[in-house]
């Protein structure tokens, strides 16, 4: 009887040892988000084992081709497959399957991705419309910072990527969550509201959706002046002896010397170029003009019959007098 219970035993280990672990695949998506037909094509994706080959089939009606992916996959499960030329699986336009299944899984029990081939390239066909949620636009301040978290509709969707266009400098969006961070510079500021349109961009495979938002930053700075000045960018000048360029106040389209005379008649208009320009030299070298050289007057003493005239002694006609006698 022992004997007997023993051979079980034993049987019973051999099987637990021989009898291989059984693991799925948990995804699969193409490497990107499309190929081209003069590309290699791959898929990645996970397993759940962490330590099995995984396979893919590509079927179209009868015909099928298989990818082999990694001999294992790594210890978080993650595979790929070894890159296959576009133009070698895919020979005419339609819908095809691709199938992953591992060693110990059958074809039929793998993970289906769809894909669309439509003569240039192959994508996923996805089966839901990426959307992204209405964003506010916002107003601040300078040096004032401003967030948000842009989201799409269907929460159901993974692995999405957002991005930004033609955004302002200084500002950043996680590509996972979605958070928007900007702190506008004293520089992104000006006499009046500035606005900054631009773009929030989410991507999954193929699919992009994006919503155009738009920051005001107020007003910065305030000028003494009963005509709102446009807003200017500063552009390069060779005036002055800094290379500064025009000041960002100045209209190129006004005669820079209506700067000057309200700078030399108007004090409160001086005061607030000096408080708020003092990086520029002078008025002129802030409107792009050249500053007027001021001559001094020069000083001497000349002879008899000439006279200083600038600077130089320069004979003059004198009156002429009648001889004594002529007075008789």
């Amino acid at each position: 009887m022992l004997t007997r219970l023993a051979i079980l035993i034993v049987f019973g280990i051999s099987l637990v040892i021989i009898t291989p672990a059984y693991a799925d695949v948990e995804s699969i998506s193409l490497g990107k988000a499309f190929y081209i037909d003069d590309e290699k094509i791959e898929f990645v994706g996970t397993e759940e084992d962490g330590n099995q080959q995984v396979s893919v089939v590509i079927k179209r009606g009868s015909s099928t081709i298989t990818m082999l992916g990694d001999p294992s996959s790594d210890k978080d499960g993650a595979f790929s497959t070894i890159p296959r030329p576009v133009d070698d699986i895919f020979r005419s336009t339609g819908e095809y399957e691709a199938i992953a299944f591992t060693s110990t899984q059958k074809v039929t029990d793998g993970m289906v991705l769809k894909l669309e081939y439509d003569g240039v390239r192959v994508s996923e066909i996805t089966d839901f419309v990426l959307s992204l949620k209405s964003i506010q636009d916002y107003t601040t301040e300078i040096e004032k910072t401003i967030t948000f978290t842009a989201s799409i509709t269907d929460n159901s969707v993974k692995d999405v990527v957002f991005s930004l266009d033609n955004e302002p400098s200084g500002a950043t969006i996680d590509s996972e969550s979605g958070k928007f961070v900007w702190t506008p510079s004293k520089s992104q500021g000006n006499i009046q509201d500035v606005y900054y349109n631009f773009d929030v961009i989410a991507t999954k495979g193929s699919q992009k959706d994006k919503e155009e938002i738009t920051i005001i930053v107020k007003q910065a700075y305030v000028e003494p002046t009963k005509i709102s000045e446009p807003i200017k960018e500063p552009e390069p000048t060779t005036t002055g002896s800094k290379d500064l360029g025009v000041a960002s106040f100045v209209d190129e389209t006004k005669d820079p010397q209506s700067y000057v005379d309200r700078y030399t008649n108007e004090a409160s208009y001086k005061k607030w170029f000096d408080d708020n320009f003092a990086e520029y030299d002078s008025i002129y070298q802030a409107v792009g003009l050249e500053e007027p050289k001021i001559e001094e007057k020069k000083f001497g003493i000349c002879g008899p019959g000439t006279k200083l005239i600038d600077g130089i002694c320069t004979i003059v006609d004198r009156p002429s007098v009648k001889p004594w006698w002529q007075f008789w």
